[in-house]
């Protein structure tokens, strides 16, 4: 019983000694279970990997958009290979390691000032997140999450300028920050006053019209569409692969198939035809299998405690963004491309910040000896499920997640059985 409750207990009641200890062991424990040997292939069997390297070597000519709007992850690399007299994916395996401890250090920071249980920063290192990532560190996804880590320490130390002028590094990063400078505006409005609203979209815009410069000596997309065309049309496009399982074609992308089943006509810039190749249950599998694997039964328990407090008032800003940000990033993923399993993860804020946060909104006293098992036996099926990820038995697996999100759900309700929300503290 005295063990249960140890593990149970928030978070932040551990000495400061002990926050550091813990913090460091699941630093430790993230970075051996995503940077292994086993799990990192070959740097230039990623697809769209050698994109990213080319940039990295300065040869942006031979690089198409949208990667040529991503270039501070890859220039860095490539400026970090020349510095060491190394090959170039020595420079993106130093980044993406530094950029791995660095966001699991400053999540870990967030995570052990909530009341979160004990038992969470386990639970959190042996996602498939993280060797997910990993994998695939020539592309410029880790080191964002990195630079956003950053943005959501400085929300929780309330440094609002600050955060307002990282949208210039997301930018030169990424162009989805348009998203994160929505998300922080809406969350940080007031806080942010007029100041701090001007400077978050001169910054992002400062540094789009920067990547546009750099980008100008690359080609455009595969399909010769302009940029904000082509961004707009993967939406409907990926829409139908991988919700409706419907699999699109059009006369300059017929990857899917050469003669399509239904087609109608379009004039736009080359593409003169749309049209359908037919059903496959592909995509929408592959959907389930990423919402199954990412991270384990963090989204059930997620959704569990926002459904029971969802009216709360008085949220902080660092959890309003996180909830925006990571519940807009988790379901936008399928109609952003359709590498799932990857994409599932830009949702990482809702899990790894969000949901701690969340457990200041409840009361945690007096739990009763079923309720403290059923807390650390969901903690166990979430484990189970991380490794059965992990494995990837195909096909059979998703119903294995399924049974286990469905025990771990029935588990929540017993543990919660008497739970009494009380207001906000953060």
């Amino acid at each position: 019983m005295a063990m249960l409750r140890a593990v149970a207990a928030p978070a932040r009641t551990l000495s400061l000694r002990a926050r550091a200890a813990a913090g460091a062991a699941a630093v430790a424990l993230c970075a051996g279970l995503a940077i292994h040997p086993k799990v990192l292939p070959f740097y230039f069997a990623i697809p769209d990997a050698w994109q990213y390297v080319l940039i990295a070597m300065g040869r942006p000519r031979w690089v198409m958009q949208p990667f040529l709007s991503r270039q501070l992850g890859a220039l860095l690399a490539g400026c970090l290979a020349r510095r060491m007299h190394r090959p170039v994916e020595q420079g993106f395996f130093l980044e993406m390691a530094v950029s791995l401890v660095v966001m699991a250090a400053l999540t870990y920071w967030l995570m052990l000032r909530t009341a979160a249980p004990r038992w969470l920063l386990a639970a959190v290192a042996v996602v498939p997140f993280w060797s997910f990532q990993a994998q695939y560190f020539v592309l410029p996804d880790l080191w964002y999450s990195a630079l956003l880590a950053v943005v959501l320490v400085m929300l929780a130390r309330q440094q609002w300028f600050a955060a307002a002028w990282m949208m210039f590094p997301l930018m030169l990063s990424r162009e989805s920050t348009s998203l994160t400078l929505l998300c922080l505006l809406i969350a940080a409005w007031r806080q942010l006053r007029w100041r701090g609203r001007v400077a978050a979209v001169a910054a992002t815009a400062a540094a789009a019209e920067l990547v546009g410069r750099l980008a100008s000596a690359g080609s455009t997309n595969a399909e010769k569409l302009p940029g904000t065309v082509y961004m707009l049309a993967k939406v409907p496009w990926n829409g139908m692969r991988n919700l409706l399982g419907l699999l699109p074609w059009s006369n300059v992308n017929a990857e899917l198939c050469t003669v399509p089943r239904w087609s109608l006509p379009l004039h736009l810039g080359p593409v003169h035809a749309i049209g359908v190749c037919g059903a496959s249950a592909a995509g929408p599998l592959a959907l389930l299998q990423a919402v199954l694997n990412n991270f384990g039964l963090l989204p059930l328990l997620l959704g569990f405690l926002w459904w029971r407090h969802r009216r709360s008032a008085g949220r902080s800003v660092l959890l309003r963004f996180c909830l925006l940000y990571g519940a807009a990033s988790f379901l936008l993923s399928p109609l952003l491309g359709t590498w799932l399993l990857h994409l599932i993860g830009y949702g990482w804020p809702l899990f790894f910040v969000a949901l701690p946060m969340l457990f200041g909104e409840f009361r945690q006293s007096g739990w009763s000896a079923a309720q403290l098992a059923a807390s650390v036996g969901f903690c166990a099926l979430h484990v189970a499920a991380c490794v059965l990820a992990h494995w990837m038995l195909w096909p059979p697996e998703p119903f294995l997640q399924a049974g286990l999100w469905l025990g771990g759900y029935l588990l929540l309700r017993v543990w919660w059985a008497n739970d009494v929300p009380e207001p906000a503290a953060y």
